[in-house]
């Protein structure tokens, strides 16, 4: 679940966690990630600690250190004991202009420091030319996960987010959703090992919430969700990771 900046204060954030925490200290069956806003990471982490509750990072600096003000250093996210760092997300490739280069650095640098990259790929329009999106996302596979190793790719989470989709009322529709995952593993046999493929989970992301979660998952080439605002309550959060537990 991606916090975005909706919960920015430390007091808000530690109550939530530990609300999470309890209505699913008995979840073991699926890998549960918070990506808190920057200013709670720190707060979110003492209290998942030890629990079945994983923390990242929404963004991190293309270096570990230096020169980079405003930035959020991996070293940092190390330090908590974070394990996944989101990349790529549409906000940070739009609104701050992210480069294909910039990201694959990011996604490289978070492989090398043993976290977990969520690289976030999809089309900008909506369309239903599924052959228009597979071209564009393929672009962005391509640049993103330049020089990562075939065997590196079971490190990996893909985000299929179309940009249409986010901050919207509904999610795509869920035949295009299965499509474009079916898709995306095919478009990656040109460039990485098929048995390494298999290993990558592709999870979907883009108004995901409760009601919509059951059909967007009943595909098996789809691995889980990312989970925006209308997870903002623990106990809708937690229904959505019960309804991929008992579908999965």
């Amino acid at each position: 679940m991606n916090w975005a900046m909706r919960q920015n204060k430390n007091q808000d954030a530690i109550q939530f966690s530990r609300e999470l925490v309890e209505i699913l200290k008995n979840s073991n069956q699926v890998e549960k990630v918070i990506l808190p806003s920057m200013g709670t990471i720190h707060s979110v982490a003492e209290v998942t600690k030890e629990t079945n509750i994983k923390v990242g990072a929404q963004n991190i600096a293309p270096i570990e250190h230096g020169e980079m003000s405003g930035e959020y250093s991996i070293e940092s996210l190390i330090d908590i004991k974070g394990e996944f760092v989101e990349i790529g997300h549409w906000e940070r490739r739009l609104i701050f202009g992210e480069t294909e280069e910039l990201i694959n650095k990011k996604l490289l640098l978070t492989l090398n420091n043993n976290l977990t990259p969520i690289l976030c790929v999809g089309e900008k329009e909506k369309t239903d030319d599924l052959e228009e999106v597979l071209s564009e996302i393929e672009r962005q596979l391509y640049n993103n996960l330049y020089q990562v190793k075939s065997e590196e790719l079971e490190n990996i989470v893909i985000a299929y987010t179309p940009y249409w989709t986010v901050g919207q009322t509904y999610a795509s529709n869920y035949p295009h959703v299965h499509e474009v995952v079916k898709g995306i593993r095919s478009r990656l046999n040109k460039y990485f090992n098929s048995s390494d493929i298999e290993k990558l989970r592709i999870i979907y992301g883009g108004s995901v919430s409760p009601e919509n979660t059951k059909l967007i998952i009943d595909n098996e080439d789809i691995d889980g969700v990312l989970v925006g605002r209308f997870g903002s309550e623990p106990s809708r959060y937690a229904e959505i990771v019960k309804i991929i537990e008992s579908n999965k």
